[in-house]
């Protein structure tokens, strides 16, 4: 049996139950867990520069 909705329509529907009505996620805990990441990955490499400075003086 051949539906009788436009493709537009159809493509606008599948977008609404799709993404539309989705629980919206937390990004704070994700953006808490990359700064700390950031702040690991970026502190020893601040640390050596300090070292180095310090060094030449």
């Amino acid at each position: 049996m051949e539906t009788r909705m436009p493709i537009g329509q159809r493509i606008a529907r599948f977008i609404e139950t799709r993404y539309v009505h989705r629980a919206h996620p937390h990004y704070l805990p994700e953006l808490a867990g990359f700064g700390v990441i950031l702040i690991l990955a970026v502190w020893p490499m601040l640390s050596l520069v300090a070292t180095a400075l310090e060094r030449m003086r």
